[in-house]
């Protein structure tokens, strides 16, 4: 055996001592030229830190101390001292938590420690919630237990008396309105807490409110309700609760009832209570249009192309519609190829001049997306000028028009058959 091989044996020798007996080992600095020894050192040098590291561990246990250092994850040795250090980190937390009078759970761990816990726990219970004759006392366990409650809550709460001054205000709260100690109207520095401020006797109370603050862009549903006690002394409790989800919600609710999922314009239903608003209103002033838009040739764009070059030419025909018509125009689909658009306080020449517009900008599509058939809609437009029509009535007679203008089209040889169109 060689030199070098020989000092190693011998400093593994010198570390195995030291560890049996109990005493920090020095590491193995050295290296040698032997892979299986220099292996073993390695392993030795880690035994040791391991072991170091769950003395220090044990020690701070046996003195009573939860704060020191635990050993890093790659220490598997240590794992039952640490899992020891958190059930007695959990039994610390919960004889702290009954000191302060708090409500506590009974601890799920076993053995006659937590047992001996658990037993204080349930006669704390038993003492705190038993009836007295006493009208003085108060039932401090349920008092904790309701405010422990709150604090869980993601809304926030705030209890304020007559002056202003906050009694109480949970966790939330706090964190998101900071430490509050006096809320008055001029002082509030945001809405929400100025609806807080307002309460006053004379409201009607509980007052459930919702409001914008523009400052965080949030909505918020404000519900105060006031307690008098005996003495007549008046308090406002407040639930403050962000409701932005549910608005956003419920507005993309109230769109996606409202428009058509393929091409983002208004559905059939939504058109057609229009209409009928329109017509129960022959008194206001201003001539309303209808035009009645069919898209030429998508049963053959389906055939040919395929259906996801159909829903192309839909959506298409919609962007063009959409884009070119006025702020107080409505674009509905009727079903299928078929839309309508109510041309709200317009003359005819007006909407007809929007169609033109319309068709101009298909013609750029077409140019653009260089398909192998042609995008092109006819359409008919007629003034609302008998109000004892119903909204049915109303569209077979724009329809009508519209089967006019296609067939004039195909009169005048424009046939928009895609199966005609060369393909690239």
């Amino acid at each position: 055996m060689d030199a070098e091989s020989r000092k190693t044996l011998v400093a593994i020798q010198n570390m195995l001592e030291q560890l049996l007996s109990g005493q920090p080992a020095d590491t193995i600095g050295f290296k040698t030229p032997m892979p299986e020894l220099q292996k073993i050192t390695e392993q030795l040098n880690q035994l040791s830190r391991n072991l170091d590291e769950m003395n220090n561990l044990a020690a701070d246990l046996s003195e009573g101390w939860l704060d020191g250092t635990l050993p890093p994850r790659h220490n598997y040795m240590a794992g039952p001292l640490k899992q020891l250090h958190s059930q007695l980190s959990i039994f610390t937390w919960s004889l702290r938590q009954l000191q302060a009078g708090y409500v506590v759970g009974k601890l799920e761990n076993t053995g006659e420690l937590f047992a001996a816990l658990n037993g204080i726990i349930d006669q704390a219970a038993t003492l705190s919630t038993q009836e007295t004759d006493d009208a003085a006392s108060v039932n401090s366990w349920r008092y904790h237990q309701l405010l422990q409650t709150l604090d869980l809550l993601h809304i926030m709460i705030l209890e304020v008396d007559n002056s202003g001054h906050v009694v109480y205000a949970n966790r939330s709260a706090k964190e998101k309105l900071g430490d509050i100690q006096f809320i008055t109207v001029e002082q509030a520095g945001n809405k929400v807490l100025e609806l807080v401020a307002q309460n006053k006797e004379g409201n009607a109370f509980p007052v459930h409110r919702e409001i914008y603050e523009e400052s965080s862009n949030l909505w918020y549903r404000v519900t105060s309700d006031r307690f008098l006690f005996p003495n007549g002394h008046a308090f406002y409790f407040n639930t403050i609760e962000d409701i932005t989800e549910w608005i956003v919600k419920e507005h993309q609710l109230k769109m996606s009832a409202e428009m058509d999922e393929l091409t983002g314009v208004y559905n059939r239903k939504v058109g057609w209570e229009a209409l009928e608003q329109i017509l129960a209103h022959p008194e206001q002033a201003g001539t309303h249009c209808i035009a009645f838009i069919d898209i030429d040739g998508l049963k053959a764009i389906n055939d040919r192309y395929g259906h996801s070059e159909g829903d192309y030419t839909i959506k298409s025909i919609a962007s063009a519609l959409l884009s070119t018509i006025r702020v107080s125009d409505d674009v509905c689909r009727y079903g299928g190829d078929e839309f309508f658009i109510i041309f709200k306080n317009c003359t005819e020449e007006t909407a007809k001049s929007i169609m033109v517009r319309s068709d101009e900008q298909v013609k750029v599509l077409n140019i653009q997306a260089q398909k192998p058939y042609k995008l092109s809609f006819s359409y008919g437009i007629i003034p609302v000028t008998n109000f004892s029509e119903s909204a049915a009535e109303l569209l077979k007679r724009a329809d009508h028009k519209m089967y006019l203008d296609k067939k004039r089209k195909r009169l005048n040889g424009n046939n928009t058959n895609p199966n005609n169109v060369n393909s690239p």
